[in-house]
């Protein structure tokens, strides 16, 4: 275990000393290194523990567990898409992302909660300078703007973890919680959780980061750094039972919500990654749909949706850079006959786009499956909000794929072969996305989940 972290700090130790031309395949080689120690080096039960600031309840307390371990794999695979598909990567952003990617994989294998906010905020601050110093036109304010509502969900999940930690409860194990303690963390947790994961309406600064973020940063947020605060909400689910049963139906309607005013702005759209981004809020909604009741299926149905969007949402928004790159735009109606000048290209737009449909056979799938038997057994009324956000999606991504099967290319292209050759690098990507729709009942046995139950 302790291999998968000194990976990527050898890598960022060694980083500012490499020469320019050493960084990409060095980047490539580290990223490939760490997925393959997560998938075959980290086993389920494997832990580590050790003493740090035991007065403060801070100790070194990590763990693979059923459910840290598809988002681990998650972690890898995003970050070697990145390293394989960034042709000429500036030394900073890859230090900057390779510390992200270090705070999350410390959050999402941490059981000590000082520990888990540790890798919370190590992930917040790359993004910020990221976006600050590599994003458009408006880079400063989408800057400002997640730096501050960022800010806010750590002051938050803070509050509540020394709460906790002043109570002598220090890790996520603990099971002795008193219910008059539950509700007043709880109550913090759902503002850090409705921030960061997000939900609407506290969703406004994600559409405008990404909307200014470049490539590789908006392909790592919303492929994993968007997952660390529902695996916060799970890892807390077991101390927190009480309260979240007792909230559970303004949860799931909430989180239905989300799930159709998400549609509904993504419908809205014209330019392709805001549709990508608008799209990502509604799937965090089934999300918060599938984690609210605290069923077995519903915990396992979001995972699979974390995975299925963290495969699907880094793809959506390589492809929209690749065809920025051919056609010089990201409008909707400028990629009329897109198919005529790259076939290649908008297949893999096309596998997307299904993915985001929730059509059978994509990783996506047997999450939001998963969210509608959970709602027929728990809360049927929320899927008549459900449904016609399903159509809403639905229409949304047919309207694109519509755009760019049929009529003829008007827009005058680039000839950036060379660079969207590349997009089969995305491979890293598509392939996990369909494996896992044929086949989920088979990858929940290997992440030891029994089966989907």
């Amino acid at each position: 275990m302790l291999l998968y972290f000194l990976i990527p700090w050898m890598f960022l130790i060694l980083l500012p000393w490499l020469p320019q031309a050493k960084t990409r395949p060095l980047f490539i080689a580290m990223a490939l290194s760490d997925t393959l120690q997560a998938i075959f080096g980290l086993s389920l039960g494997q832990s580590f523990h050790g003493s740090w600031w035991p007065s403060l309840g801070l100790n070194i307390a990590l763990a693979v567990t059923p459910f840290s371990q598809p988002l681990l794999w998650l972690n890898g695979i995003v970050l070697l898409s990145i390293a394989c598909t960034n042709q000429s990567p500036s030394r900073d952003s890859v230090f900057w992302l390779s510390l992200a990617y270090s705070g999350v994989s410390l959050a999402f294998l941490s059981r000590n909660l000082l520990l888990y906010f540790l890798g919370f905020e190590i992930a917040v601050l790359p993004f910020y300078l990221l976006v600050r110093k590599e994003g458009g036109t408006d880079r400063r304010a989408a800057a400002l703007y997640f730096l501050a509502f960022s800010a806010i969900a750590g002051m938050f999940l803070l509050a509540a973890t020394l709460t906790l930690v002043v109570h002598h409860i220090t890790t996520f194990d603990s099971h002795v919680v008193p219910r008059t303690l539950q509700f007043s963390v709880y109550g913090l947790l759902l503002v850090m959780w409705a921030i960061k994961t997000p939900l609407w309406p506290f969703h406004l600064w994600l559409p405008r980061t990404h909307g200014e973020a470049s490539t590789p940063v908006s392909m790592y947020l919303s492929g994993v750094a968007l997952k660390v605060a529902p695996f916060g909400f799970l890892s807390f689910s077991s101390m927190l039972a009480p309260a979240i049963h007792h909230a559970s139906s303004l949860l799931a309607l909430w989180g239905a919500l989300t799930v159709l005013l998400g549609s509904l702005l993504a419908l809205g759209q014209t330019d392709l990654k805001q549709t990508v981004a608008q799209s990502s809020i509604a799937s965090m909604g089934y999300v918060l749909i599938a984690l609210s009741f605290g069923t077995s299926l519903g915990n396992q149905a979001a995972i699979l949706i974390m995975i299925g969007h963290g495969l699907a949402s880094p793809l959506l928004f390589l492809v929209t850079s690749r065809i920025y790159d051919l056609i010089g735009s990201r409008q909707i109606q400028d990629m009329t006959g897109l198919y005529q000048k790259s076939p290649a290209l908008v297949s893999w737009l096309t596998v997307g786009a299904f993915a985001y449909m929730g059509i059978p056979g994509l990783a996506l799938f047997p999450g939001e499956f998963g969210v509608v038997m959970v709602a027929l057994q728990r809360d049927p009324v929320i899927l008549y909000l459900i449904i016609p956000a399903m159509l809403f999606m639905a229409a949304t991504w047919l309207r694109v794929l519509a755009r760019v099967h049929f009529g003829h290319l008007t827009r005058s292209t680039s000839n950036v072969s060379s660079r969207t050759g590349s997009v089969w690098s995305a491979a890293w990507l598509g392939i996990p996305l369909i494996l896992i729709g044929i086949a989920p009942i088979w990858w929940t046995h290997i992440w030891n989940w029994g089966g989907l139950k």
